[in-house]
């Protein structure tokens, strides 16, 4: 089934890969905004322990959108 959805170009074994090791993801395009890729990078942890938890994901999602829309503070954490 895998070999039908990617073909014979090699790409079977770098998916089926990612499957096996839970490390396909797909590709954020360069001009994501970078509170929108950090949330991204944070869910897809290896670490369970790193993960946002779903009230986390919310919040941001929430201040980003509000941010998009002119109403709300950047989320952009100071270093």
């Amino acid at each position: 089934m895998v070999k039908n959805l990617v073909g014979n170009s090699g790409e079977h074994d770098n998916h089926q890969g990612g499957i096996v090791k839970n490390t396909l993801r797909p590709p954020i395009p360069v001009r994501c905004d970078s509170e929108w890729k950090n949330l991204m990078e944070q869910c897809w942890s290896a670490d369970p322990n790193v993960r946002p938890s779903f009230t986390e994901i919310t919040y941001s999602l929430r201040l980003m959108s509000a941010k998009l829309q002119g109403k709300g503070p950047s989320l952009a954490r100071e270093a």
